[in-house]
């Protein structure tokens, strides 16, 4: 009885220690599917060695398009669609 316990408490605090990290997977894999073919090769490898969360790179890429395209530029809406 004890060892069922101890198994069911074991998976449960499993579940609850990795959530965060299946999560952040999850959406970093949903923003470079977004992003895949709007990046070129030098985002690409950026977005590889990015510690930060995917929605942070998205709108780093965003910021970066503005400030060089100009406010509300539509060449930067690309990017906009990976971080809403």
């Amino acid at each position: 009885m004890f060892r069922l316990l101890g198994f069911a408490f074991g998976a449960v605090l499993l579940v609850i220690v990795s959530y965060p990290f299946i999560q952040d997977a999850y959406s970093r894999y949903q923003v470079s599917q977004h992003l895949d073919a709007v990046m070129d090769s030098r985002e690409k490898a950026e977005f590889h060695r990015w510690s930060g969360d995917a929605t942070s790179f998205a709108r780093a890429l965003f910021e970066r398009c503005e400030l060089s395209q100009g406010k509300s530029a539509a060449a930067c809406d690309r990017y906009r669609t990976a971080f809403q």
